[in-house]
C-alpha cells in the first residue's frame, strides 16, 4: 500500500455566504405535494424547468459508500452513463450522457467550472467528499444561460456542497472495505455564532485501498470548508475552499486480445526493471519490459478550488450575485517508464542529453521516470444581475476567466528498488539536464486562455406562471495564446492565437396543465471550442543546425473548429403524492464533432472534425412509493446517435464511418432501485444495465452490456451519553460478481477509427472491479 508524508494545510479564511442554487440563473420553485416528501429517496426530485432535468439530493447521496467518487452517486439517472475503474472510485472513472463524454459536459462545483482548461476533461476522484455534497444537478442535452464554460456540447453537471449545520456539532466517521480500503473522515460545524450572523464547517479526510488486481494502491487527503456570513435580510456572503491531494497507482488497459491470452487480472509487473551496469566507451542500450512496472505509473495530482459567493438585495426587486472563484492544478499521470538517449553532439537540442548512467560516456539509451506534467492556474468570476418586473424573471451578466496551462515532461532517474528521484517531477534539482544545463523536456507547450460571456435571460409568466416562457442568450468567446517550446517532442519555438466564438440563444416553454401535470419543449444552441491539443506537434519536418537548433521545417495548418450542437427536448412530467414520472424525447443536430482518430500518413492520432451526426433517443424516470416505507425507482433510457459522413484522415485515406454508431454509446441502459425506509433502518438493492456498444470509429469492434447489482443497508442507533446518532451503513458492490469491460477512451472523445487493417489500432479497456464490500461507522458528538 503506498505510504507518503502528510501534507498539513494551514489558511486563513474570511469566507461567508448564501445557500448556494443547482442552477445559478432564476429558477422556479419545483411541484411539491404539500406536506409529503417526494418519493424515491432523493433518486427523483420535483421539478419545473423548461428543460430535461435530474437532481440526485442528500437523501439518495449519502446511502452510498463513503469511499465512492461523485460520478457513482449519479450512476441511476436517465441517460447517464457512468464507470468507475474499480469498486471503490478513488482511483477515478469515465462518464457519458447522451453520448457524449465528460470532456463535452460543462461540469462545476458551487459554480465554478472544473472541466480541464485545455481539453476539458473531469477526474472525478478529484472532487468533493460525499460526506459533504448536498445535491447533483444534470440538466441532460443543455447547459444553463449563465454557465460559466466554453466546452459543453452535451450538457451539464453541477454538484452542490452542503452548507454549515446550524447547530455546533463534530462528526467522526470510519470506513472499512475490501482490499485493505479505509477512510477516516472528521468534520467540525461551529453552528450559528453572533446572533446567527455567521456559521462554518471544516472537514478533513484520508483514504487509502489496494489495487484489485495487480500491485499499488491509491492514497487520498481532502479537506473541505464553508462559511456563510449573513449580512442583513437578502444579503449574505459564501465561502469554501476544497483541496484534494491523491497519489494513486494506475490500473492497467487491456485489449481484448490480451485479456483472452493473458487474462483479465494481469496488471503492471512488480519487478522492478533494472539498469544495465555502466561500461565507458561501449553503448549500454536498456528495453522496457514488456509488462512494464506498477511504481513507474503513477498519477500524482494536488488541486485547490476557492469559491465566494455574494449574494446582494440591492432594491425590493433587484440584487446582485457575484461569484469569484480560484482553481489551481498539478500533477502527472500515465505511464512513466520511458527510455532516453544520451548524447553528446551540437545538432542536438541543448547540446544532447548529459550522462545519465554516469559511466563516463554519452553512448547509452538508459530508462528513466519522465511523465507528462500539468500545471494550471485559473481565477475567474461570475456576476449577476436579477429582477422582477411584472410577469419577467430577468436575469443577465458576465462571465470572466483567465487560464494559465502549462504542460512540461522533465525527467528523473530510478534506482534499482524501482524508486523515482522524484515521482511528482517538481523538485527541478533532480531533473536529467541537457549538455548546456537546460532540463529534458519531452514536451513544452503553454497556453493562456481568456474566456468570457455575456448572458442574459428572461422568464415569462403567463395565465397565473401556469405557462413560462424562457428566452435565453449567451455569447461565449474563449482566446487561445497557444506557445510550443523547443523541446525534444517539439524541436522549435512557434506561437499561435486563436479565437473561438459563438452566440447561443436557447428557448423553452413549460405548461402546468394541472397541479400535478406538466409538459415542456426546449431548444438550446451548445458550443465546444477545440481542446489545445490541436495546436500540438505541428512541426513537419526539419533537422538540426550546428548550433542545435531546428531549421527548414514548416508548421502543419490548424483546421480543426468548433463542436457545435442543437438539443430539442419535448417532455412530459406528473409528481403525485406516491408516483413521480418523468419523460424526454430528444434529438441532437451535432455539427463539427471532433475526435482523436490514427493518422497513417503522419503516424501519430491527431484531432479531426469527424462531420456532423444526430443523437436522438428518449429518456424515461419513475418512482412509485407503493407501500409507507417502500418504494421503486426506475429509468430507461434509449440513445441512437449515428455519424453522418466518412472520415477523411489523410489526402487518401478514407474511413467509411458514415451511417456508424458513434462509439460507447449504448443503445439501451437501465437503472432500478428497491428502497426500504422505516425510522431507523434504510436500505437500497440497485441495478444498472448498460447495453453492448461499438469500440471504433468503422464499428468494427465492440463489448457486450451488463448488469452490476448493488446493496446498502444502514441503521442509526439511538443516541447515548456523548454519542449522537451512532450510523452504521454496510454497502455492497457488484453484488454478483459481474464481468464487465468499460472503453478506455483516454481524457476525452480519444476513440480508435479501426480496429483490424490498414491503420488499426486495437482499442483498450477497463476490466470491472469484482464483488467487493465495506463497513462505515459513524456517530456525532
Amino acid at each position: 500500500m503506498l505510504r507518503r508524508t502528510r501534507h498539513i494545510v494551514f489558511m486563513t479564511a474570511f469566507l461567508a455566504g448564501a445557500t448556494v442554487q443547482a442552477d445559478n440563473n432564476i429558477t422556479l420553485e419545483p411541484m411539491v405535494v404539500e406536506g409529503v416528501a417526494p418519493p424515491g429517496n432523493g433518486l427523483m426530485n420535483p421539478q419545473n424547468a423548461a428543460r430535461s432535468h435530474s437532481v440526485v439530493s442528500r437523501a439518495a447521496i449519502e446511502q452510498k459508500n463513503t469511499l465512492n467518487n461523485a460520478y457513482q452517486a449519479m450512476d441511476l439517472l436517465p441517460g447517464v452513463n457512468t464507470y468507475s475503474y474499480d469498486a471503490t472510485g478513488l482511483f477515478g472513472g469515465g462518464l457519458r450522457m447522451r453520448g457524449f463524454n465528460s470532456d463535452q459536459i460543462g461540469v462545476s462545483i458551487d459554480g465554478a467550472p472544473i472541466n480541464d482548461a485545455g481539453n476539458y476533461a473531469v477526474y472525478p476522484s478529484e472532487l468533493v467528499d460525499l460526506e459533504n455534497l448536498e445535491e447533483i444537478s444534470v440538466t441532460q442535452g443543455s447547459s444553463e444561460t449563465d454557465a460559466p464554460m466554453v466546452g459543453a456540447t452535451g450538457g451539464s453537471i453541477g454538484f452542490v456542497t452542503s452548507g454549515p449545520s446550524d447547530h455546533s456539532r463534530f462528526r467522526v466517521q470510519q470506513s472499512y472495505g475490501a482490499y485493505n480500503a479505509y477512510k477516516t473522515f472528521l468534520r467540525a460545524d461551529t453552528g450559528y455564532l453572533g446572533d446567527n450572523r455567521f456559521k462554518a464547517f471544516i472537514s478533513v479526510s484520508k483514504a487509502e485501498a489496494e489495487k484489485w488486481k495487480g500491485y499499488g494502491g491509491a492514497d487520498r487527503e481532502h479537506l473541505d470548508f464553508k462559511g456563510v456570513l449573513n449580512l442583513a435580510p437578502g444579503s449574505s456572503i459564501t465561502g469554501g475552499l476544497l483541496f484534494n491531494e491523491m497519489l494513486n497507482n494506475n490500473l492497467r488497459t487491456l485489449t481484448l486480445a490480451e485479456i483472452q491470452t493473458l487474462g483479465r487480472d494481469i496488471d503492471f509487473g512488480g519487478q522492478a526493471p533494472q539498469h544495465l551496469a555502466g561500461i565507458n566507451g561501449s553503448a549500454q542500450v536498456e528495453k522496457i519490459p514488456s509488462d512494464l512496472y506498477y511504481n513507474l505509473n503513477l498519477n500524482p495530482y494536488r488541486n485547490y478550488l476557492a469559491t465566494l459567493k455574494g449574494r446582494f438585495q440591492l432594491l425590493p426587486n433587484l440584487h446582485l450575485d457575484v461569484d469569484p472563484y480560484y482553481n489551481y492544478g498539478y500533477g502527472t499521470g500515465g505511464n512513466q517508464l520511458r527510455t532516453l538517449a544520451e548524447s553528446n553532439a551540437v545538432n542536438k537540442l541543448g547540446g544532447g542529453i548529459r550522462d545519465i548512467n554516469h559511466d563516463g560516456d554519452t553512448r547509452d539509451t538508459v530508462m528513466i521516470y519522465s511523465g507528462a506534467v500539468t500545471e494550471t492556474e485559473r481565477p475567474g468570476v461570475t456576476a449577476r444581475l436579477h429582477s422582477q418586473v411584472a410577469n419577467h424573471r430577468l436575469m443577465a451578466g458576465y462571465w470572466f476567466e483567465y487560464a494559465h496551462h502549462r504542460r512540461t515532461q522533465p525527467a528523473v532517474p530510478f534506482d534499482a528498488a524501482g524508486n523515482s528521484a522524484d515521482p511528482w517531477l517538481d523538485n527541478t534539482s533532480a531533473f536529467l539536464l541537457r549538455q548546456d544545463g537546460t532540463p529534458y523536456q519531452g514536451r513544452d507547450f503553454l497556453t493562456l486562455n481568456t474566456s468570457q460571456s455575456f448572458f442574459a435571460q428572461d422568464d415569462i409568466g403567463f395565465l397565473n406562471d401556469k405557462l413560462i416562457l424562457s428566452l435565453g442568450l449567451r455569447y461565449t468567446q474563449i482566446q487561445r495564446d497557444f506557445t510550443n517550446y523547443a523541446s525534444e517532442g517539439g524541436g522549435a519555438y512557434y506561437n499561435i492565437k486563436q479565437t473561438y466564438a459563438r452566440p447561443l440563444p436557447s428557448v423553452g416553454v413549460r405548461y402546468q396543465f394541472t397541479d400535478t401535470q406538466q409538459v415542456f419543449v426546449n431548444r438550446a444552441e451548445n458550443f465546444k471550442a477545440p481542446p489545445d491539443s490541436v495546436f500540438y506537434g505541428l512541426i513537419n519536418g526539419g533537422s538540426f543546425n550546428n548550433q542545435g537548433k531546428l531549421t527548414g521545417y514548416r508548421l502543419n495548418t490548424v483546421n480543426v473548429g468548433e463542436e457545435l450542437a442543437t438539443n430539442w427536448d419535448l417532455g412530459y412530467r406528473y409528481t403525485g403524492k406516491d408516483v413521480s414520472f418523468s419523460g424526454t424525447l430528444f434529438y441532437i443536430d451535432y455539427r463539427n464533432r471532433i475526435a482523436s482518430a490514427f493518422d497513417p500518413i503522419n503516424n501519430i492520432s491527431t484531432n479531426y472534425n469527424v462531420g456532423d451526426s444526430t443523437t436522438q433517443g428518449v429518456e424515461l424516470e419513475s418512482a412509485w412509493r407503493f407501500l409507507p416505507n417502500w418504494s421503486v425507482y426506475g429509468s430507461f433510457t434509449y440513445t441512437d446517435s449515428r455519424i453522418g459522413q466518412n472520415l477523411q484522415t489523410a489526402a487518401n485515406t478514407v474511413e467509411a464511418t458514415a451511417g456508424k454508431a458513434f462509439p460507447d454509446v449504448p443503445s439501451y441502459m437501465a437503472g432500478a432501485a428497491l428502497q426500504y425506509r422505516d425510522g431507523p433502518w434504510s436500505g437500497n438493492l440497485s441495478a444498472k444495465y448498460t447495453g453492448a456498444r461499438y469500440s471504433t470509429l468503422v464499428n468494427d469492434e465492440s463489448i457486450n452490456g451488463y448488469t452490476l447489482v448493488s446493496f446498502d443497508a444502514g441503521y442509526r442507533l439511538p443516541s447515548t451519553g456523548w454519542f449522537r446518532d451512532p450510523t452504521v451503513r454496510l454497502n455492497v458492490y457488484n453484488l454478483l460478481d459481474q464481468n464487465y469491460l468499460n472503453l478506455n477512451a483516454g481524457s476525452g472523445s480519444g476513440f480508435t477509427n479501426r480496429a483490424l487493417g490498414v491503420g488499426g489500432s486495437a482499442p483498450f479497456y477497463y476490466v470491472g472491479a469484482p464483488r467487493s464490500f465495506s463497513v462505515m461507522l459513524s456517530t456525532d458528538f
